[in-house]
């Protein structure tokens, strides 16, 4: 019995079927005729195709089967076939997914690196940081002393090794021109505990961690650039500040400590070193109870020791550490008790970045979720031509269950078309997003899509094809046959099913749209609120570089000084120079902290920052005085000691009296030292943190004592600040030819000028902010597109009704208002949830904020307020295509 003999003897049940199915083939037959066939061909080549779709359809037609091999392909064939016949839907579908894949795949490639990835290093998860702090004092963590670090060491019972390590720059000199290259000190202990075997040579031993053992481990990258990857390095002296340092090792290409991420100091990004030194404590080092809290401790738990266990030892030895501080600190401390923290290595790393990964991931979640639905309403207005195909299979014998695996055939098609799409885009992504991180956020800038990465697309596949094909091939398969044959499906309950699966697509587009908007409003609005921060300096004009010197060669306090006088006068007397002024710290880099003594106060010293000044300063950097005078030349050593202090410090340490005249006493100044000027506060820290009480001290009043402390690099290693009247890039040359006219072999390091400097400080808030913007546009722009879909899919399956309408005599705006109504009434939906969800979720990205509150009204009210608008927009132009119909046209519409 042939198939046509097979749909007559269903007459009964389904109607005048065979007119229809005859009513197909003459159509196809026109179609293959009109490509160039015969008629007997055609109706040959016609009823060979309509017969393997029924010979596919019987194969199936009584009971759910697991599919065979041969009809897993014959489906994969057949959804091939079906979707390049709509290219455009195709293309729309692929490009949509695409996008939603390949930002997940971009952001997850990232946070597999950083997050998930374990460190490079021996069983890792063993490893810990431990950090001192004085919480009640508002130093929850801070790095440890010296004395502090070797007493813990020494009592601890938790841990296999500990060691410390610290930061520090040298000058590398001879064999080239001299430069300033990052380093560490590091203890012995550290690279046996990270499990690590050099490239060449050996690591240095515990017996030359010790004063007078000059042992180097250089970095790959430093042997490559300098020494030219020469192998016979090892054994081989190098000038470190002008001080000889045997090499004993070369560190391979991907070695790096610290890691980046905010080790040593949580309020600081770390460079990984180029140069390895041993920690080599000196006596005077060892002996050090002046609050030199600067040394980061690196431990590994021994076995079976918990973190909590360890935290329990720390909090033991904490008090017993605290009873050997000397009576001078305990005045500081004022019994504030010291806090040592056990923390994950890992954690300690990846932490200043967690929230911003977690927000980007969260977003680029809803990105492809709303990707997802707008494919799905997609799927759903292409039910509509379907109709009549479906009926036909369903006539032949297909069950419900084999159309929707089908149907679902079809999605993990596109999925999977969407995600081979999103993996090229996600490595563009990725590739595009590292070189666009700034240096002050700690993300790798280089990562390759590896097995795990591969792994999450294919399961991003898995699970967006279930997303937005399951509800689709339901409702699809749940086509009436005989009103889809007979009346050709424009009414009837499906229909109505289908536009309410729609309308519930589109209300979640919207509502996860207003999420992202929310989120990437509120990082808008903060980064506004930074830039227009006063950061309390001028930063125009102003050219800024480090010149530190070498201990040895600069030991006496006499050289130090008169080297920074001699470089002020000459950069003076530069063409193009108005004002010079040295420091040992400049704004927006973190001040040091120290203690300070007000003259007739009892209690506990406060904590303030701490700057000594040279030449003109205050002028150079913009700061206004608003009280009292500045620093003279007259304010040197053997004169009254004077400071000036920030408007801040003089409101908080003299609330309602004059500050002029009072005496402090902190660390430079020789005896109590008079205040005589009030400047206004200037940011320490990056643009938004809230500045420390600020005391600036003469340079030239510091004691030989302090100079010549070699613990206390800062009165070493001093920044040049200069103000021209031209482009400070174009006298960089000539304030560094000063420099060298001085000491030839000084190296001049961290040129910048202030712009550049303060444009790096609120780098990370805009790279935030820029991210989260370009995941909410996307999400805005699909859940805008979404909403016209699904309305011009509405506009074009009523033009029947609207015709009636109008010939019954209904307005156009009568018209305009419908469908205004219909798309109003899902954005508002959508925004209302939204919102709710927004005022939980925001609350997560709080720490990434400045000056906003996570819940801020104004942003929520001017997204919504967008959002609705733009949904008016769409609907609005279905609308007017809607008010145009012709009642006559539209009467016989279909």
């Amino acid at each position: 019995m042939n198939w046509l003999t097979q749909l007559f003897s269903r007459r009964r049940l389904y109607g005048d079927l065979s007119a229809e199915i005859e009513e197909h083939l003459e159509e196809k037959i026109d179609e293959l005729i009109a490509g160039g066939m015969s008629r007997e061909e055609a109706a040959q080549a016609a009823r060979r195709e309509f017969g393997n779709v029924t010979l596919l359809e019987e194969r199936s037609r009584e009971v759910w089967q697991w599919p065979s091999i041969e009809s897993f392909f014959a489906d994969i064939r057949f959804a091939l076939r079906m979707l390049r016949k709509s290219p455009g839907f195709t293309g729309v579908a692929v490009l949509t997914l695409a996008l939603g894949i390949g930002a997940n795949t971009a952001i997850f490639s990232i946070v597999n690196a950083v997050l998930l990835r374990p460190l490079p290093f021996k069983d890792p998860s063993r490893l810990v940081m431990i950090w001192e702090g004085f919480p009640s004092l508002g130093f929850p963590k801070t790095g440890a002393s010296v004395p502090d670090l070797t007493m813990y060491e020494r009592e601890q019972k938790s841990f296999q090794s500990i060691g410390g390590f610290q930061n520090k720059d040298f000058d590398l000199s001879g064999g080239g021109e001299p430069e300033r290259i990052t380093g560490a000190r590091l203890s012995a202990s550290v690279f046996p505990m990270l499990g690590i075997q050099p490239l060449l040579g050996r690591t240095y031993t515990q017996q030359e961690d010790k004063p007078g053992t000059n042992v180097v481990v250089l970095s790959y990258g430093l042997w490559q650039q300098r020494y030219a990857g020469n192998h016979g390095i090892i054994g081989n002296t190098i000038m470190l500040d002008r001080v000889p340092y045997t090499v004993v090792a070369v560190m391979g290409k991907s070695f790096q400590f610290p890691m980046p991420g905010p080790q040593e100091h949580p309020q600081e990004n770390n460079k990984p070193a180029e140069v390895w030194v041993p920690m080599a404590f000196t006596m005077q080092e060892l002996q050090n109870q002046n609050g030199d809290y600067t040394y980061a401790m690196l431990a590994r738990l021994k076995p079976g020791v918990t973190i909590q266990q360890a935290q329990a030892e720390a909090n033991l030895l904490g008090r017993q550490i605290e009873r050997q501080y000397p009576a001078g600190l305990l005045k500081f401390l004022n019994g504030a008790q010291v806090h040592f923290g056990v923390f994950p290595f890992q954690e300690e790393i990846v932490g200043s970045v967690q929230t911003l990964l977690l927000v980007l991931m969260a977003a680029v979640g809803m990105v492809l979720l709303i990707a997802c639905a707008n494919v799905a309403t997609l799927l759903l207005s292409r039910a509509t031509s379907r109709q009549r195909e479906i009926a036909i299979r369903t006539a032949l014998g297909a069950s419900r269950i084999r159309l929707v695996r089908q149907m679902f055939t079809e999605s993990v098609v596109l999925a999977l078309a969407g995600g081979a799409l999103g993996i090229l885009i996600g490595l563009w992504g990725t590739r595009g997003l590292l070189s666009l991180v700034p240096s002050s956020v700690p993300l790798p800038h280089v990562i390759s899509l590896g097995g795990p990465v591969l792994a999450f697309v294919a399961a991003v596949c898995c699970v967006t094809a279930v997303a937005f094909g399951v509800a689709p091939a339901f409702q699809i398969s749940a086509i009436s046959l005989q009103g889809s044959l007979q009346e050709g499906g424009r009414s009837g309950t499906p229909g109505r099913a289908r536009h309410r699966l729609q309308g519930f697509f589109v209300t979640a587009e919207f509502a996860l749209a207003l999420v992202l908007l929310v989120g990437a409003g509120l990082l808008m609005r903060s980064f506004s609120k930074l830039l227009h921060t006063n950061p309390g300096f001028r930063p125009d004009h102003v050219l800024t570089m480090s010149v530190p010197l070498p201990d040895e060669a600069y030991s006496k306090a006499t050289q130090i000084r008169q080297f920074y006088q001699q470089i002020a006068q000459r950069i003076s007397n530069s063409p193009g120079v108005r004002s010079v002024g040295i420091v040992n710290d400049l704004p927006l880099k973190g001040m040091a902290t120290v203690a300070m003594e007000i003259e007739g106060r009892q209690g506990s010293m406060p904590s303030v920052s701490l700057t000594w000044a040279l030449g003109s300063y205050f002028t150079t950097m913009g700061i206004p005085l608003l009280k009292g005078r500045l620093f003279t030349p007259e304010d040197r050593a053997g004169s009254q000691p004077v400071v000036i202090i920030s408007e801040d410090a003089a409101k908080k340490f003299w609330p309602g009296q004059d500050a002029i005249g009072k005496r402090v006493e902190t660390g430079g100044t020789p005896g109590m030292a008079t205040i005589i000027g009030i400047v206004a506060d200037v940011d320490d820290g990056p643009v938004g943190t809230t500045p420390l009480p600020h005391v600036y001290v003469p340079y030239l009043q510091l004691p030989a004592k302090v100079l010549e402390d070699r613990t206390m690099d800062l009165a070493r290693s001093m920044h040049v600040a200069v103000r021209t009247a031209t482009n400070p890039d174009s006298i960089t040359s000539a304030v560094t030819a000063q420099i060298h006219a001085v000491d030839p072999e000084i190296p001049v390091a961290h040129i910048a000028t202030m712009d550049q400097e303060l444009a790096s400080s609120v780098a990370g808030p805009k790279f935030n902010t820029f991210l989260l913007g370009v995941f909410a546009a996307v999400a805005f722009f699909l859940a805008a597109i979404g909403i016209y879909g699904v309305l011009a899919y509405t506009v074009t399956q009523q033009t029947h009704e609207i015709g009636i309408r109008l010939a019954l005599g209904a307005q156009q705006r009568d018209v305009l208002r419908l469908i205004l109504k219909q798309g109003t009434r899902l954005a508002l939906a959508g925004v209302g949830i939204g919102a709710v969800v927004a005022f939980f979720l925001t609350r997560l990205m709080a720490s990434l904020l400045y000056g906003v509150s996570a819940t801020d009204p104004v942003t929520f009210a001017g997204v919504a307020v967008v959002l609705v608008g733009v949904a008016l927009l769409a609907c609005y132009i279905p609308a007017r295509r809607a008010m145009r119909v012709d009642p006559m046209v539209a009467l016989r519409y279909e």
